[in-house]
């Protein structure tokens, strides 16, 4: 390619920043094909990158000129994190919006998520984590300005009351840094997940309820003189207040997938076990498991078999037929809706509200026969199923389905 200067000359580029370039390999995407995560991770991956390459290369006559603009991407990086956390976590009804003008002031920002009593002990300890980070740059850089600008607003040196930073040190605290940025905004998302299903309370979001439900145990323990001790590391670890705690045990028990772990189950609302059993050993004759070890089969025109594809379809129109007539449209409903469940690792307690958009389609459509064939022909059914029991609450049936499946398998 020609030097910039000559094309900018001849005028074949226009822009040398933004001009459009078909080039698949180096476009980035910004503006309205970027992302914000884009701004609040790059500019922190900017300053490790800088100080990665200043000092693997050991380039000594760029250590006062890259000191600045590592600093500088490392705050503002941390500036940028601050703001999305807080917009995210409002965003999700777990904390609320700072008042006063949007500005540089980091301190102010994480003081204001700080004391706030966010309902996700892991959120709470990663905000806690970047308190030193915080103080530093609110000590030597209040707004943001001494490390992009050589004087102050106030006509002063910046940073005039220092004479040396270490880059090796700035290097290990950046990397620490984006680590507990990485870790907190990922808790973030997740926890904007979990609000789908609706099971937390004002202390403890629906991930710190499992883990309360494997250290209170099974409920049938509680009344024991050790659940006391249990109780109370409960509290201290989560900070709770008894009401608190109280709140927590309410919680867990209302939750089909979560009570499971204190040893409770959940009815489902139309099918009973025997049917799913039942259903599952029909299935199996037509999709029989291939042992565990069996490598998958490369089917293609010139080695499929017309017979076997004649055959597997009679067995398929057999199998649809069994379920129809043995199925009530409200248990085939609860059956898809169990499958899909545990196949796309959904939450156990979407459980009701997707029973009843599933229901409304069944009752919607004229060809049920469609819906049926498209379940019973997913060649992972029977993994889907099991893994669903388990999330609505009936780990017992998903155990015992699991071993009908096993049973099935050839030996070795």
């Amino acid at each position: 390619m020609p030097e910039m200067g000559e094309l900018l000359r001849d005028g074949v580029v226009h822009d040398p920043f933004f001009e459009t370039v078909n080039d698949g390999e180096w476009n980035a995407c910004i503006g309205k094909q970027g992302d914000e995560i884009n701004y609040v991770e790059g500019y922190i991956e900017a300053a490790q990158l800088l100080a990665d390459t200043l000092i693997a290369k050991k380039l000594y006559e760029s250590r006062d000129t890259l000191a600045m603009p590592i600093l500088y991407n490392a705050r503002h990086g941390l500036e940028l994190a601050l703001k999305y956390i807080l917009r995210e976590l409002v965003a999700i009804g777990m904390a609320r919006e700072r008042e006063g003008p949007i500005n540089h002031d980091i301190e102010g920002y994480w003081e204001h998520l700080s004391a706030q009593v966010i309902g996700d002990l892991a959120c709470r300890t990663h905000i806690a984590e970047l308190k030193p980070f915080v103080e530093s740059f609110t000590r030597h850089d209040i707004d943001g300005q001494e490390l992009r600008y050589f004087e102050n607003q106030e006509g002063k040196q910046s940073l005039e009351q220092l004479a040396v930073v270490n880059l090796h040190f700035v290097q290990a605290s950046i990397v620490e840094l984006r680590d507990i940025l990485g870790r907190l905004m990922d808790r973030v998302f997740r926890l904007s997940q979990e609000v789908v299903a609706g099971n937390s309370t004002k202390d403890c979001s629906r991930s710190d309820l499992i883990e309360i439900a494997g250290i209170v145990g099974a409920k049938s323990t509680w009344t024991e003189e050790a659940f006391i001790a249990r109780r109370a590391a409960t509290m201290e670890r989560f900070d709770l207040s008894s009401n608190g705690f109280s709140n927590a045990l309410t919680a867990i028990k209302a939750s089909r997938e979560i009570k499971v772990l204190i040893g409770l189950d959940t009815k489902l609302s139309y099918l009973t076990s025997e049917k799913i059993m039942e259903i599952a050993e029909i299935w199996l004759k037509v999709h029989p498991p291939v042992h565990s070890d069996e490598k998958p089969r490369v089917v293609n025109a010139a080695s499929a078999s017309f017979d076997e594809i004649m055959r597997y379809g009679d067995d398929m129109r057999e199998l649809n037929g069994a379920v129809l007539k043995m199925l009530s449209i409200e248990e085939f409903a609860e059956l898809q809706t169990i499958f899909y469940i545990g196949r796309d690792g959904l939450f156990g307690d979407q459980y009701a509200r997707l029973l009843d958009q599933t229901l409304t389609s069944h009752h919607r459509t004229e060809n049920r026969i469609a819906l049926v064939h498209h379940i019973l022909s997913k060649s992972n059914f029977i993994a889907g199923l099991v893994a669903g029991l388990r999330k609505v609450g009936q780990p017992k049936l998903a155990v015992a389905l699991a071993e009908l499946r096993d049973a099935a398998r050839p030996e070795a």
